[in-house]
């Protein structure tokens, strides 16, 4: 009995540290080494829609260095904007999502995300906005992430995913590459290295 009482505990306190935090629009997923799919590896999503009938996000912490103007020709408002593009995602790699980091969007149909930081799927709206801001108050992402109803539900649970809070600071941090083990390493309370800085092992 106490066996199985144990077990019930370990399960529950396994479920309480999954869903910590629940995932919402606004929210970010940190990928863990329990993820299989390389595509994601050391990623960090936020979300910018969830529901009954699946998620989306784009990845804030894998920077391009291609210019917008030549990643997406035929869009003048691109021109003078020098910022780099994102991949957001595997879904949809051709179409261009945009969060503007602004006080008042005014007119502008954006959708709220986080406080002062709005999400975007016609970046043509832009164009005086883009002209009137650094990389700071505006990225662009190529493609998406997205999910079933459910899926990701079962890939927090099998513990793929880390569902941690957002701020502005995260997703236009100046250090995009760092993200990742700023915020994955405090959660497994311990050092994470990359593997071109792992310590040397010892001959034998």
């Amino acid at each position: 009995m106490m066996r199985l009482i144990t077990a019930l505990l370990l399960v529950l306190v396994g479920v309480s540290r999954v869903y910590a935090l629940a995932p919402a629009i606004g929210t970010l997923l940190v990928a863990t080494d329990e993820l299989r799919d390389p595509r994601f590896a050391e990623t960090v999503i936020l979300l910018l829609h969830y529901g009954a009938d699946g998620a989306v996000g784009v990845a804030i912490n894998r920077p391009t260095w291609v210019e917008a103007a030549e990643a997406f020709p035929g869009n003048p408002f691109l021109d003078d904007y020098t910022g780099r593009i994102y991949f957001g995602g595997p879904v949809a790699p051709a179409s261009l999502v945009t969060l503007v980091r602004i006080s008042d969007i005014g007119e502008l149909q954006l959708e709220p995300i986080l406080d002062d930081v709005y999400f975007g799927s016609d970046p043509n709206q832009l164009g005086p906005t883009i002209v009137a801001n650094t990389e700071q108050a505006l990225h662009l992402y190529a493609g998406h992430a997205s999910w079933e109803g459910g899926q990701l539900e079962r890939e927090i649970t099998a513990g793929s995913w880390r569902v941690v809070a957002a701020t502005a600071e995260h997703v236009f941090t100046t250090e995009p590459l760092d993200l990742w083990l700023e915020l994955y390493a405090p959660q497994v309370e311990m050092t994470v290295y990359r593997p071109d800085d792992r310590p040397h092992l010892a001959s034998r």
